[in-house]
């Protein structure tokens, strides 16, 4: 009966949807508690227009079977009824306005529609046992022996269903067996399962769709037509709320699907398919719809007994207990095949560093033959050479000539220098090793550093056969430029040495200097015997040579250009090499101009330092999730205030509200650099700009240092290193 009286409004909306509004607890905030300060109630359907003004409302469900509801023509315990739910009304302002205009009290307010009021008297008529009989014909009409056995195989199956979950069986053999037994208990003809949202992988590409679609069957016979894999998504999304309805515990069940008042598109989609009749129970997993439990009679319409209908809500919900469960242990199975891949890792990395200490281990090795080998030859020079002086400056009748002592004393003076350098470079090494380097940062002038590199390179090689030139293609407007002019010359004079050391009698050393607004590039070019490329990224190794120390040609410890590229990164540059065999080698040097003026007065501004508020303040824009923990960490544990950005839209704005003092960018180069350049046209621009790259090069450092960006971090982080720069940035 209420079934029917439901229709019966429906069919009112339909026929007079154009005049009219219609409200249920659809258009509610909320749909599943409705409740208002003076009444509680289950559900209602309102409709009202200019010519009828119907409330249909159900107040409450007693049971399965009984329902109170309240049916109202009468104009103001509508609109009682209005202001009670007005709160909670969800609809449009059109509709709003209709609604008002329809109950505005100049409009007529009897009900002229008696079609509509003979209809529902017919229905409210019936003979009540018509009604009833809908529910009990299932007991009346079969044999007690009957029921019980029916009884009996639905605990059978849902025990079998049971049973199977805790024996951890696939899904697919768990719904296939269960759909089948079902099927053949219940003799539908045709029993499915609907799935919500299954991932589908695109033929041309990677990407994952998602679709709704038949993902199970069972048949009575061949005869029915299979639809697997079949598709019919645009009707349930017409259908509003249609999911949400479904977790609030919705069924649907149609005894005739011709003379149904289900929606014309769902009921189009029915009869092309064949269906008569039908039930749908959702199948729900963890509160959300994993699909439909869907039941199909083909052939002719259908009385579904309530039996049946719980039945088939009972497989729902143990089916919704596998399909759980199997999710779970699909979850452990990727945990498990992750924490393989991590061990897996770890145990290469742990290899990895064996392997590592070893050579290390090895080139220390070598480091102490090749510096014993070092020391020992220009202390034996010194040594013999200065006796040999000694000896004959003593004897009066057999003196050295002038020029023989002079030859003497320029070989000492030289032993002496190389011995120095020696001595300065490992010295230095230890020093950047322990952290304990630092730069005098002052305005130098790029000629005079440039000429005193040229002269030191003519007098290194001097009698050997070997020319050098100085290339300045700078202007005398960029001659100034801000560096540590002691470590420049160190790491300009080691890469000169270098380039003479292994360029042969007849070559040719070239030093080339270039400018721009930013920063300085230095060339050192020579036509030696030029590196094998598998050699290149040994160069700056540290302890690393080449050659052996016992049976190589040229001498040297390895530490030189380990050192060059240490004093070049603590300047924030660049080196680069290029070199062909048997051609020679060109290495370039690219420092950006640090306008940094803190080391003049160091007293003075360490006291101004500590009589003002220091702002800490670091900005990390990171997606890596070890990276962006790794900074965070370490970065707090050092005192300074760390905020992590992730979404790059928003970063700009809340960067210029927090005013950090530095801000750290580990994103690729294309996000880099709109990052740097948004910040850059900012005239207020207080704070250092970081970036955290891989590998760098010449290229990408111009590109980088031209749209803003101040320095770089390369990957792996050392924490000495990044919180060195921190502190220097900051003071600074």
């Amino acid at each position: 009966m209420f079934t029917k009286i439901s229709h019966l409004w429906q069919e009112l909306v339909n026929e007079n949807e154009d005049e009219g509004i219609y409200l249920n607890e659809d258009n509610l905030v909320s749909s599943t508690n409705i409740e208002t300060t003076k009444q509680k109630f289950h559900s209602f359907k309102l409709f009202v227009s200019p010519k009828i003004q119907a409330l249909l409302l159900i107040e409450k469900q007693i049971n399965q079977v009984y329902y109170q509801i309240t049916v109202t023509f009468d104009y103001q315990e509508i609109v009682d009824f209005l202001e009670l739910i007005q709160p909670q009304i969800i609809i449009s302002n059109e509709k709003l306005t209709k609604l008002n205009q329809i109950l505005s009290k100049d409009q007529n307010k009897d009900c002229s529609n008696h079609t509509f009021i003979f209809a529902l008297l017919r229905i409210l008529t019936e003979p009540l046992c018509l009604q009833e009989g809908y529910f009990g014909d299932y007991y009346q009409n079969q044999p007690i022996e009957v029921i019980l056995r029916n009884r009996i195989e639905q605990e059978r199956i849902l025990h079998q269903v049971t049973q199977q979950i805790q024996q951890d069986l696939d899904l697919l053999i768990i719904i296939k067996m269960t759909i089948e037994q079902v099927q053949t208990l219940l003799q539908i003809d045709r029993l499915l399962i609907y799935q919500i949202k299954v991932p589908v992988q695109k033929k041309i590409s990677d990407e994952i769709k998602f679709i709704d679609t038949v993902t199970y069957e069972a048949k009575v016979s061949s005869i029915i037509p299979s639809v697997l894999n079949f598709q019919e998504e645009s009707c349930f999304n017409n259908i509003k709320n249609c999911e949400e309805k479904y977790l609030n515990g919705f069924y649907l069940a149609v005894e005739d699907v011709d003379n149904s008042n289900i929606n014309n598109c769902l009921k189009e989609s029915m009869q092309k398919l064949g269906v008569q009749a039908k039930i749908v129970v959702p199948i729900i997993v963890q509160n959300k719809l994993w699909g439909l439990l869907i039941a199909h009679q083909c052939f002719s319409p259908r009385k579904w007994k309530s039996s049946e209908v719980n039945f088939l809500k009972n497989i729902s919900e143990y089916l919704a207990v596998a399909i759980y469960q199997y999710n779970c242990y699909q979850k452990l199975e990727k945990q498990k095949k992750l924490l393989e891949q991590q061990i897996e890792k770890k145990a290469k990395e742990l290899q990895d560093a064996l392997i590592a200490a070893q050579i290390a281990n090895q080139s220390k090795t070598e480091f102490l033959g090749s510096i014993s080998h070092e020391l020992r030859t220009p202390l034996t020079c010194i040594i013999g050479l200065s006796g040999t002086l000694l000896h004959w400056s003593q004897d009066k009748q057999h003196k050295l000539s002038t020029e023989q002592q002079i030859r003497y004393l320029r070989i000492i003076q030289d032993s002496g220098r190389k011995l120095l350098q020696l001595i300065n470079n490992i010295l230095d090494f230890a020093d950047i090793e322990a952290g304990k380097s630092l730069l005098f940062i002052e305005q130098i002038s790029l000629q005079n550093i440039s000429n005193m590199i040229y002269l030191a390179g003519i007098e290194i090689a001097r009698n050997q056969g070997i020319s050098v030139k100085l290339d300045n293609l700078t202007t005398p407007e960029l001659d100034l430029f801000y560096a540590d002019g002691e470590r420049l010359y160190q790491i300009l004079l080691n890469l000169v040495d270098n380039a003479i050391k292994f360029t042969p009698s007849g070559g040719e050393v070239i030093i080339r200097l270039m400018r721009n607004q930013n920063q300085v590039i230095f060339q050192i070019e020579d036509t030696g015997i030029g590196i094998y490329e598998e050699q290149i990224s040994l160069l700056f190794t540290k302890f690393q040579q080449l050659e052996n120390y016992r049976t190589r040609t040229y001498s040297g410890t390895g530490l030189g250009l380990a050192l060059t590229k240490h004093l070049v990164e603590l300047h924030g540059g660049l080196i680069e090499v290029e070199s062909v065999v048997g051609k020679g080698s060109i290495f370039t040097v690219i420092l950006p101009n640090s306008e940094e003026k803190n080391n003049i007065k160091p007293k003075i501004i360490e006291k101004e330092i500590g009589d003002i508020k220091i702002n800490k303040t670091i900005v990390i824009i990171c997606d890596d999730d070890e990276i962006g923990t790794f900074l965070c960490e370490l970065l707090t544990a050092a005192d300074y205030q760390v905020i992590w950005l992730i979404d790059v839209s928003e970063a700009i704005n809340r960067i210029k509200l927090i005013n950090p003092a530095v801000v750290i960018l580990e994103k690729n180069q294309q996000i880099s650099l709109s990052i740097s350049n948004a910040l850059k046209n900012d005239e207020n621009k207080s704070f250092y700009l970081i970036v955290i790259r891989d590998e760098i090069n010449g290229n990408d450092w111009e590109n980088l240092s031209n749209s803003g960006i101040d320095e770089y971090l390369l990957k792996p982080l050392l924490p000495r290193v990044l919180l060195k720069k921190m502190s220097r940035i900051i003071k600074n």
